[in-house]
């Protein structure tokens, strides 16, 4: 009788065991798709995580207008900007407005084709907004800054705009970056751009000029380790 008992405890063990491991069985595995899950979600947030570099070649256009600020001739110039940006925090907060700053100094070039002088040349120190949002494969940004050049527009005495060599230079981006891979972007950015001697010069009028830059991006991984 005992051993009935037992065997019957021994047959029900094995059943049950076996039904565990069916039941296993037919169930997919899931852990492989949560980890591409989790990567998929925070795949652009690397790229902005704090202390990253970054190194940015933007070219193109500025044209004079006189729908903002004075009524001068002409000032249209070609551009060109090289960046070197700076992370300075990881993106937080939650939403739409969700990103990071980022700290940038900029070496502009200028050739005039229209207008006094031949040249615009200097140093830019720049801040930059990044909305970064998990799985956007384009992020947006804003930016603003203060920067001087060189310019020789101002030995045309003929001319009211420019009054010394050393010019200051406020100005105002709106931007996007379209993330190609883990290191580079293409950027396409919108640039509001004044140029003027705060009135250390007799002459001073300024110029405002609005323009648009294409170029890229690429960011550099652990630099500082």
């Amino acid at each position: 009788m005992i051993t009935s008992c037992l065997l019957k405890m021994l047959a029900f063990c094995l059943l049950f065991t076996a039904s565990i491991h069916m039941a296993k069985a037919d169930q997919p595995d899931l852990s492989k798709e949560i980890l591409t899950d989790v990567k998929s979600e925070t795949a652009n947030l690397p790229r902005y995580t704090e202390d990253r570099i970054t190194f940015q070649l933007m070219t193109g256009a500025l044209f004079s207008t006189d729908a903002v600020g004075p009524d001068i001739p002409s000032y249209n110039y070609s551009q060109t900007n090289l960046r070197l940006g700076w992370m300075l925090n990881t993106p937080s907060g939650e939403g739409a407005l969700s990103g990071n700053f980022e700290a940038l100094v900029d070496l502009s070039t200028s050739f005039l084709f229209e207008g006094s002088g031949t040249v615009f040349v200097g140093p830019t120190a720049l801040i930059r907004y990044n909305f970064v949002q998990p799985n956007w494969k384009v992020i947006p940004y804003i930016q603003g800054g203060v920067g001087i050049v060189y310019t020789d527009a101002y030995q045309d005495d003929s001319q009211n705009a420019i009054g010394q060599a050393i010019e200051f230079t406020p100005q105002a981006s709106v931007g996007l970056k379209y993330l190609v891979n883990d290191e580079w972007s293409i950027d396409l950015e919108a640039m509001f751009h004044h140029i003027s001697n705060a009135n250390l010069a007799e002459r001073n009028a300024g110029i405002n000029s609005l323009g648009g830059f294409l170029g890229a991006t690429y960011f550099f991984e652990n630099v500082w380790k």
